[in-house]
């Protein structure tokens, strides 16, 4: 896919841009839950463009714990 996404019909289409932070066409998103936890992993972080930004996500790509 290139270029911004079409907005859905019916669906709220609001967008957050991530970065390829390390130059590999990956976004990298890390959990800040503690090492046991049994919820969702989740990243929680302030940005002055949007405001607080909260994501989960089920599965590790990569956990080397």
């Amino acid at each position: 896919m290139f270029g911004p996404p079409k907005d859905v019909e019916g669906k709220c289409n609001a967008r957050l841009f991530l970065a390829d932070d390390y130059g590999d066409n990956h976004c990298t998103i890390l959990c800040g839950l503690g090492v046991a936890h049994k919820d969702m992993h989740q990243e929680k972080f302030t940005r002055p463009s949007c405001g607080r930004v909260a994501i989960q996500w089920e599965k590790a790509e990569k956990n080397d714990l």
